[in-house]
């Protein structure tokens, strides 16, 4: 259909075991260690590694969007899901909040 991102109709395809994170791009990488989810391994992954430690996303120039971390004139690759009553996003998420209540799964961003 016109004016539709086919990567949104995905389903999700992987998931973090030490965190509530849910992607649907095989191009993102996901740190371990910080949790935050990146749109690429070698762009905005291996930026906020710096000496072998991880930096707030933020502070080394990403941006955030869609709950991918981003460098500049990146686009989303698709969307991160998060589950209730679990951190969203690990130190990697600006808001640090937790998912909506009830179980419910909602998009980050």
């Amino acid at each position: 259909m016109a004016g539709r991102d086919i990567e949104y109709e995905r389903p999700i395809l992987l998931g973090c075991g030490g965190c509530d994170a849910r992607w649907t791009a095989l191009t993102a990488a996901h740190c371990p260690t910080c949790h935050a989810t990146f749109a690429g391994a070698t762009t905005g992954f291996d930026a906020h590694r710096v000496n072998g430690v991880c930096q707030p996303p933020q502070q080394v120039g990403l941006r955030h969007d869609r709950g991918y971390w981003l460098v500049a004139g990146e686009k989303p690759p698709g969307r991160v899901l998060h589950r209730s009553g679990e951190v969203a996003g690990g130190r990697g998420d600006p808001s640090g909040s937790a998912g909506p209540p009830g179980g419910e799964v909602r998009m980050a961003g």
